[in-house]
């Protein structure tokens, strides 16, 4: 069982002696921090000689482990990605562009490859594979050649015949990605089980992402998510959006995908356990999806929609984490992800998530404990590696095939991006590996040179690189022939079935589907099978292909009706978005929204809501029976406040419905039409409001009669007004009814309320709110009043008034007669006032 760490726990620091995102190397924090009391010093031969060697020597690890070097300065320089061929080589972007996007044929980046050719476990050998590349921050290899992502480019360095030099120039298979933040560009490339290429980026990269020359209008866009493009079909994809800055990407034995980036108080985290077709948080809580609720009313936080983070407990007072929190497990930012599944570490290790924390020069140790549908990602209690020098800045870690896990190390005191190049220190970098001493073993391999029956042999390998990297090298060898390879589908169908793990059945279950075309008992057969997750898996597979079996989706329709488990539910939830056929898509639908015992999983309502949300939009009327039907509390409210933004129709049917509830329901539903309507002005009166706004006006509730108030601004119903100005002029009404009245009044801009607006001006509690809406207002009593009263107003009333006066024809000439008559001081009006008057283009001006 993982520790949660509750900061009650432990002594902090006092907080005024608290910086919000300091560097964290200081070697007191041994001690200080209880995560990482357990480290000892890395175990080193010798006195340290060299740069390298003296970082080496101020890294603290559990004991039984040591880090080595493998290659620093000069054979490397700014690592910034790496990744793994099938003869265990280790290639490497090094990213000497970074961090500006530079002009056209003039990058400066390239990618090196080391490899160990004896099998000694140095890599003694060094090669440039391509130069000259421009902002290069992704790596990946295979289906004959090399995948590069460079902002804004998807690009493919073709090497056919593997002789590690370039077939011709790089490719571009995708164009679009965005860079205006060039430190969460596209990164973390990562070939998925299912044979696509994942990566991510960040949030305040603006993208929109298609094959060259396709039009804007048909990119989809992405701010923050996860993306993936097919090899073989070349087909784009956004997997799911949200995040911060992500910088960290794997999967567990079970396929499930979970990502690091900065902590943000929206995700409440620092890990995400990344869902396909999921709408996730994300740093900014802006430009969702527009089914999405990201403020939610105040009475009501379930209205908010999007998913949060796996991880929910604080990591660094800069991301908004609990204050104190950094001094334990180090800062806010998180780079790199590696969910280990190697065979040298100790069990106790596999299956656990690792993450470089940037602040705190540690690794942080976590665990994703199974919960619902997914997952509750906790600390271990005992981080992993902790480093004193300054400018140890670790990038990735990945798993190698000797079980080993590998760490590249830009290295630099300068931690944080700045766009300022010459900040940025260029003569070093590094690349490390941990492992555990009584275990380690060299290895020198090439799967590549396997054959099916030796490569399908892998799939049952205890370190899971080998099972990755022979899956991938059985879907490029399908592709060499238009017949599907019978023999090896039969041998991974048994496996399938007859494997001892699951873990292991789907290996095969994976190979089997990348190595060709369906057969009978294959991928659709593992739906019939008792195991969930494989359950799972052969119903995601189904409907990602691009040849399903005819009736596969109705099949998964009538798996939603009684799937017993929370797990495939959330796989057929996720295949909504991959549907074409809408009936389908409505039946898994209908069926995952009566399964009451999901109301509360921490993503099942959300997840099933996200592949809901566009098919409401073209069909309302379904989408309300389901509302009439389901078990799940929450798609109700979702859905009526959706149908409402809709306007028109959608929004008629919703009113109709305030008049059949009452009490907690009707402040519910009114609550999700006013969030529906708040932003939008001068909409139509929808049909029968005149027929339920009485009752509503009168509810014992003043809540509801409030909510009902606002949604008459916005409809243009007056009925209520005389009522609202009488409180509204009243300076004995308690304030708040009286900030109220002003509100809907205002939103309104009551022609009929002037006169009581004006008379705001002699009460200092409204008087700067009166003064700014009084410019929306032609009256010559307004200009009248607002010069009278002028030299007794504050600065910023003062500015106001100005700014109501200076913004029409009759306001100026009245504002200039009054300055010609030293009524208000010449000195009051600034260049800004001038130019103001001046853009009214009036001659009397």
């Amino acid at each position: 069982m993982a520790v949660i760490l509750g900061l009650a726990m432990f002594p902090l620091p006092p907080t005024g002696s608290l910086l919000a995102e300091p560097p964290l190397p200081q070697i007191e924090r041994l001690q200080s921090s209880p995560v990482l009391r357990h480290l000892k010093p890395n175990p080193v031969a010798g006195e340290p000689k060299t740069a390298a060697e003296r970082t080496l020597a101020q890294m603290y690890v559990p004991e039984g482990f040591q880090v080595d070097l493998i290659a620093a300065e000069p054979d490397i320089h700014q690592p910034i990605a790496f990744a793994w061929d099938e003869r265990g080589r280790i290639w490497v972007v090094e990213a000497h562009s970074y961090p500006t996007k530079r002009a056209p044929g003039e990058g400066l980046d390239k990618v090196v490859i080391f490899a160990d050719e004896d099998g000694d476990g140095r890599f003694e050998t060094r090669k440039v594979f391509a130069e000259g590349l421009n902002l290069a921050s992704g790596i990946e290899i295979g289906y004959g050649g090399v995948w590069i992502g460079a902002a804004p480019e998807l690009l493919f360095i073709p090497d056919r015949n593997r002789d590690d030099i370039p077939d011709g120039p790089p490719q571009v298979l995708l164009d679009g990605f965005g860079y205006q933040d060039t430190h969460e560009t596209l990164n973390s490339f990562l070939w998925g089980p299912d044979g696509w290429l994942y990566g991510i980026q960040g949030v305040f990269n603006t993208a929109r992402i298609g094959k060259p020359g396709v039009p804007p209008e048909q990119r989809p866009e992405l701010r923050a998510g996860v993306w993936r493009y097919h090899p073989v079909r070349h087909e784009f994809e956004i997997f799911a959006h949200g995040g911060s800055n992500p910088w960290g990407l794997d999967y567990d034995e079970h396929g499930e995908l979970f990502m690091t980036h900065c902590r943000s108080y929206w995700g409440k985290g620092f890990t995400t356990h990344v869902i396909q077709g999921g709408q996730f948080w994300n740093q900014v809580n802006a430009n969702y999806a527009p089914f999405i609720i990201a403020n939610p009313p105040a009475e009501f936080p379930e209205f908010r929609n999007y998913l949060l983070a796996s991880a929910r407990y604080g990591h660094g007072a800069g991301g908004e984490g609990t204050r104190g929190s950094d001094m334990i497990y180090g800062g806010h930012s998180h780079v790199g992800t590696m969910i280990y599944l190697g065979d040298n570490w100790p069990d106790e290790y596999r299956g656990h998530l690792f993450t470089h924390n940037l602040g705190g020069h540690q690794i942080n140790h976590e665990i994703n404990e199974p919960l619902g549908s997914g997952y509750n990602t906790v600390s271990a209690g005992r981080d992993m590696l902790f480093c004193t020098d300054p400018s140890y800045v670790a990038v990735d870690l990945q798993y190698g095939p000797d079980g080993a896990v590998y760490i590249i190390d830009w290295v630099d005191p300068q931690h944080c991006h700045n766009p300022n190049t010459e900040r940025w220190d260029r003569t070093n970098g590094r690349i490390y590996r941990m492992q555990w001493q009584a275990t380690f073993k060299p290895v020198k391999v090439n799967l590549g040179a396997m054959s099916d029956v030796e490569l399908v042999e892998q799939l049952k390998h205890k370190n899971q690189w080998y099972a990755r990297t022979a899956r991938r090298l059985l879907h490029e060898r399908a592709q060499r022939t238009e017949n599907s390879n019978l023999p090896l589908l039969t041998s991974l169908n048994q496996l399938v079935t007859s494997a001892d793990s699951t873990a292991i059945s789907l290996n095969a279950l994976w190979a089997f589907h990348l190595s060709g075309r369906a057969l009978d008992g294959g991928v659709e057969g593992a739906m019939r099978l008792t195991n969930s997750v494989l359950r799972g898996w052969a119903a995601r597979l189904g409907a990602d292909s691009d040849h399903p079996s005819p009736g596969f989706a109705e099949r998964l329709a009538a798996l939603a009706v009684k799937e017993p488990s929370s797990i495939v539910r959330r796989y057929l939830a996720s295949a909504l978005s991959d549907l074409d056929a809408p009936l389908p898509a409505w039946q898994i639908a209908e069926a995952l929204a009566k399964h009451s015992e999901d109301k509360d999983d921490r993503n099942l309502p959300y997840l099933l809501w996200h592949g809901l949300a566009p098919l409401v939009s073209k069909d309302v009327d379904r989408g309300f029976k389901l509302a009439q039907s389901t078990k799940i509390p929450q798609l109700a409210d979702w859905i009526y406040w959706y149908a409402a933004t809709l306007e028109g129709e959608p929004l008629d049917r919703v009113v109709v419905t305030l008049g059949s509830l009452s009490g907690e329901a009707l402040h519910k539903r009114l609550a999700g039409l006013w969030l529906a309507m708040e932003p939008r002005a001068n909409l139509p009166m929808p049909t029968l409001w005149k027929a339920v706004a009485p009752k509503l006006y009168s509810d014992p509730n003043p809540k509801v009669q409030r909510l009902a108030e606002r949604l008459a601004a916005v409809f243009g119903d007056d009925s209520a007004f005389p009522r609202l100005r009488s409180t509204l002029a009243d300076t004995s009404a308690d304030a708040d009814s009286r900030k109220h009245a002003f509100a809907v009044l205002s939103r309104a801009q009551d022609r009929a309320s002037l006169n009581t607006f004006v008379g705001l001006l002699d009460d200092p509690a409204f008087r700067l709110p009166a003064i700014q809406l009084l410019a929306r207002f032609e009256a010559p009593t307004v200009s009248a009043a607002l010069i009278r009263q002028f030299n007794s107003y504050s600065p910023t009333e003062k500015s106001a008034a100005l700014t109501t006066l200076t913004g029409r024809p009759r306001y100026a000439v009245a504002l200039l007669d009054a300055v010609g008559s030293d009524a208000i001081p010449r000195e009051e009006l600034t260049a800004f006032h001038v130019r103001q008057l001046t853009s009214l283009g009036n001659a009397a001006v």
